[in-house]
């Protein structure tokens, strides 16, 4: 006998259907939360062509200009030696001594310096690497991109021109350590120039991602308040339906007819499965969600204690898979599963006879989820029609 129930994750299950055979209740899933009405109406609404935001664009438009400004360099820096071809030959004169015999050729001074600017050279082109990696990383949301630009530029020129120190010890290359010096030298008063203005600007960036702190801390401090509240009731909830349970238990043992008391105790079982989500909900760290799969396992347990009397050897078989339900859909699969396995321990081992129940929860495709119980008893009687059974079990499954 198989009793199978398909409702997709965040519904409630909702009126369903039995095919002819009876052996399977199957039923279906009404939408009836907020998420779902967005969703189907975000779902019909009609095909159109997709916008372009200008946020798609901007990646294309800054790998542009980057072009743009790589072109532009190049070609400013080829035109003076196209102009003036004697330029090269210029900036590359060897006309005078070179430092080593300011060194006096001396061995430790001479390493000492080439040791020196080396490394400060190969610092400062390490260091903009860094910076320009930066720069394109965050070259969408990052600040002041052109100043870190300019000072990028002063770091790359200082190292150059330490490095062009080396070179000048053995080379007597002057007019390029010149050169060198004067492009380093206007770089750094454009920076010297540009960076006090940026000045009040980044004092107003720290003072605002100070108050995006504050106002980060107060509303996790504040998140942090509502779950403690929430779990709070989720603990209170499932205290005050645990007096209810034990209400109809105190009431059926005050009962002597036993169709009296096995509806006290049916309900006492629906009631402590509502309670068992609340339970679980009080000491999870997701206070609207919860683990279905660890919910139903607990369940299941205890829909088996609770029948243990009835000296029937059933085995339990589990195949569940995690899945994440709200509390709107929990507490309903919940009462279901408790109804299929209830009517499955009443009517499908008579007379003492064993057997297996096996209850398989899996996650379909789109957010659904598949739970099924099966057991391996008489089955559903061909003459019982689930659809216009008026049994309360039956009732409330098919509500």
């Amino acid at each position: 006998m198989r009793r199978a129930l398909g409702p997709p994750v965040g519904r409630s299950p909702g009126l369903g259907h039995c095919d002819t055979s009876g052996k399977r209740l199957i039923p279906e899933a009404s939408p009836r939360s907020e998420e779902l009405c967005l969703a189907n109406f975000l779902k019909r609404r009609p095909m159109s062509t997709p916008t372009i935001t200008p946020r798609l664009v901007e990646p294309f438009r800054s790998a542009k200009r980057q072009l743009y400004t790589a072109g532009i360099a190049v070609v400013l820096a080829i035109t003076p030696f196209v102009i003036w071809p004697r330029l090269s030959g210029r900036l590359l004169s060897t006309d005078f001594l070179p430092h080593a015999y300011c060194y006096l050729r001396n061995p430790g001074l001479v390493w000492t310096h080439v040791v020196a600017d080396s490394l400060i050279g190969i610092s400062y082109l390490a260091l903009s690497i860094t910076m320009a990696y930066l720069v394109y990383q965050g070259r969408h949301d990052l600040p002041f991109r052109g100043l870190l630009t300019a000072y990028g530029l002063f770091i790359v020129a200082c190292g150059a021109t330490h490095l062009v120190e080396v070179l000048t010890i053995w080379v007597p290359v002057y007019v390029l350590s010149a050169a060198v010096k004067i492009v380093t030298a206007m770089v750094s008063l454009v920076t010297a120039v540009v960076l006090p203005f940026t000045v009040p600007q980044t004092l107003a960036l720290v003072q605002q991602a100070k108050a995006s702190a504050q106002v980060t801390a107060e509303l996790r401090a504040s998140e942090e308040r509502k779950e403690a509240l929430l779990q709070e009731v989720h603990h209170r909830v499932k205290n005050n339906l645990a007096v209810i349970c034990s209400l109809f238990y105190l009431q059926s043992t005050h009962t002597k007819d036993k169709e009296t008391v096995q509806i006290f105790r049916d309900m006492e079982r629906r009631v402590h499965s509502m309670a068992l989500v609340h339970e679980s909900l009080s000491g999870s760290e997701n206070v609207g969600r919860i683990d279905f799969a660890e919910y139903a396992s607990d369940l299941v347990k205890d829909i088996l204690s609770s029948h243990a009397g009835a000296n029937v050897p059933v085995r339990l078989k589990t195949k569940l898979e995690r899945v994440i339900m709200s509390v709107d859909s929990a507490i309903p699969c919940g009462l279901i599963l408790n109804e299929l396995i209830s009517n499955a321990l009443k009517h499908a081992f008579p007379d003492g006879v064993g057997g297996q129940i096996t209850v398989i929860l899996h996650s379909g495709p789109e957010g659904e989820c598949s739970l099924c119980v099966e057991d391996s008893g008489v089955g559903i009687p061909a003459a019982l029609d689930v659809n216009t059974s008026k049994s309360m079990g039956m009732r409330l499954v098919r509500s």
